[in-house]
């Protein structure tokens, strides 16, 4: 299952949220965030389904009060062993969730929906187009978390080492062969906006857009490489859906099931890089090391010297020492030569 491109709102949520938390910025700013224009978000209690908040702002504002101190974002996955405690409300099955911290309580908070008691169809009834609000309706359902989640939680929290997620994402994904041919254009000191229009709108109209990371705290690796996936996970996507190569014969089911896999491996990727992001941005920076010269004749390679001679002084006696050996072995073989008569 691809990616569900809500990652971008929860992105903003947890990453604009904590900075609220923290008294940084005031609600005014989340409110005016162009991404929350494209969900409604609502809140409630798994165990009891009372509404806890009708929007984020509410929300919010409920956990400040209560002394929540941080949010953050982690992988499903983390879950994936724990049953549903309300059989009146399907979980569904979305890359992250969110936790709030609350001292040494910790609430997770899940994609899900109510079950109709009187509809019994197993797949979802679908309301009709016009009678649909362009906001996408999303419920956060909250349960707390045990010891043991708990404990898994903080492991995720542990600061991540950017140099080696750079090394390891390159590996996997950019030096893949069916990644050979995708051709990035860096984004260098561009903030991640998250939504395609940004592309095609002039520089006034994106100063009114906010990224999906606090654009005041210098995140640029992160900013960066949420456009190099996406753009990547694109590249793939269109191979997808047009299995052709260059000499137009189309690609053989094993090679096309393969670019099947590898979107996924792009997909799974990324949420996992989402919440190193998420909850990390901060320190989202590579240790600045030294660079491959992009010419070999590059006016900053050091050029040994005479005053630095390195191995020649070993190189040049081995070069004497076998002359002196070519001219004695020559001598013994005309030697040889003129006894036997040659």
């Amino acid at each position: 299952m691809s990616l569900d491109k809500i990652w971008k709102q929860q992105l903003a949520l947890v990453s604009y949220g904590n900075e609220y938390l923290s008294g940084q910025i005031a609600m005014q700013q989340l409110l005016q965030h162009q991404i929350f224009n494209l969900h409604q978000f609502t809140f409630r209690d798994l165990n009891t389904q009372q509404l806890l908040a009708q929007h984020f702002q509410v929300w919010l504002e409920g956990l400040k009060q209560q002394g929540v101190q941080r949010i953050s974002l982690h992988h499903s996955n983390l879950l994936r062993q724990e049953q549903n405690p309300n059989p009146n409300v399907e979980l569904l099955s979305f890359a992250h969730f969110i936790v709030t911290h609350q001292g040494t309580q910790l609430s997770a908070w899940i994609f899900g929906q109510e079950l109709a008691k009187w509809y019994s169809a197993e797949e979802d009834f679908i309301i009709p187009p016009a009678q649909c609000s362009s906001a996408r309706l999303m419920t956060y359902w909250r349960f707390d978390l045990n010891s043991k989640l708990s404990k898994l939680i903080k492991q995720d929290l542990l600061k991540p080492n950017w140099d080696e997620i750079h090394r390891y994402t390159e590996s996997e994904l950019f030096l893949h062969h069916y990644a050979q041919d995708f051709e990035y254009i860096p984004k260098t000191d561009q903030l991640y906006y998250g939504t395609s229009e940004v592309g095609h709108s002039s520089e006034n109209s994106q100063s009114t857009l906010l990224a999906l990371l606090p654009n005041y705290i210098s995140a640029p690796y992160a900013h960066e490489m949420l456009y190099q996936l996406e753009d990547l996970s694109v590249f793939i996507q269109k191979k997808i859906n047009h299995p052709y190569d260059d000499q137009g014969i189309i690609y053989t089911p094993e090679q096309q099931l393969n670019l099947r896999h590898f979107s996924e491996k792009i997909d799974d990727i990324t949420a996992k890089f989402l919440v190193k992001v998420a909850n990390h941005y901060p320190t989202a920076k590579l240790t600045v090391t030294a660079s491959v010269p992009n010419e070999p004749f590059d006016a900053t390679m050091q050029i040994p010297t005479k005053a630095t001679p390195l191995t020649e002084p070993h190189e040049n006696n081995g070069k004497k020492m076998s002359v002196v050996t070519l001219i004695i072995v020559t001598a013994i073989l005309c030697l040889i030569a003129f006894y036997y008569g040659f």
